[in-house]
């Protein structure tokens, strides 16, 4: 797909952030879903399985260093991972361009013209989990946004401060493995295995498996909420 090229005057140079946005100007297609998807894995499994002698830092900050990059990656790897539900189900996640009216978001893609479509700029993680359950039929939709929204504290807040020390409550990690068991097995049909380790000796688990492959994809089909054939 080209990149289209960030509007500017003729006479007025991109600044270094429009240079920058520019390098991952994508309007995203169902098809990316995979990509979304394969990146959230590999974060989530590092956040799983990351230990204090992995940081590179002296021995005093190596916990400290290494709980904020764990709870950055399940951040991060959490809205990707929506991005691909949204995807694989036929919706965009870019916004509309200024002052181009678009279908109201979650919008279906057959719905939305490419070419209206900001390619420097997608929804924030807040608008896609509190939309969620408009792209996807949720079991058990407490359980799944309450870990949703654990991780998008995590994402914010190691984004954004260091603090030496805070209350530690394991039940965050459990709400968010939790909430993963059920978005894999009813967005993706696979089973997950997940135990993000912290404590001392505490064994970590990374696991995906997909026993009905088949009968996931003929049902995902007849399901895709934003299939505009549907």
């Amino acid at each position: 797909m080209a990149r289209r090229n960030l509007p500017q005057s003729a006479n007025t140079a991109p600044s270094v952030e429009q240079s920058v946005k520019a390098q991952y100007t994508r309007v995203f297609r169902s098809p990316d879903w995979k990509l979304f998807k394969r990146m959230a894995d590999a974060l989530f499994r590092e956040a799983a399985f990351i230990k204090t002698r992995d940081m590179r830092f002296a021995t005093t900050a190596r916990l400290l260093a290494r709980n904020a990059r764990k709870r950055l990656l399940i951040g991060v790897g959490a809205e990707l991972l929506l991005k691909a539900i949204y995807l694989k189900r036929g919706f965009g996640i870019n916004k509309a361009l200024n002052g181009v009216a678009v279908p109201k978001f979650p919008y279906a893609l057959c719905n939305a013209d490419a070419a209206s479509l900001d390619s420097t700029d997608t929804f924030p993680l807040a608008t896609i989990i509190d939309n969620l359950a408009k792209v996807l039929v949720l079991n058990d939709r407490e359980t799944v946004l309450k870990g949703l929204r654990i991780a998008k504290v995590f994402r914010n807040k190691e984004g954004h401060v260091v603090v030496a020390s805070h209350k530690f409550d394991a039940t965050n990690y459990r709400d968010i493995e939790a909430t993963l068991v059920l978005l894999y097995t009813q967005a993706f049909g696979e089973l997950l295995t997940v135990r993000f380790s912290l404590a001392r000796k505490e064994a970590a688990a990374w696991r995906i498996s997909n026993p009905n492959r088949a009968v996931h994809r003929t049902r995902a089909r007849a399901a895709r909420a934003g299939d505009c054939e549907h």
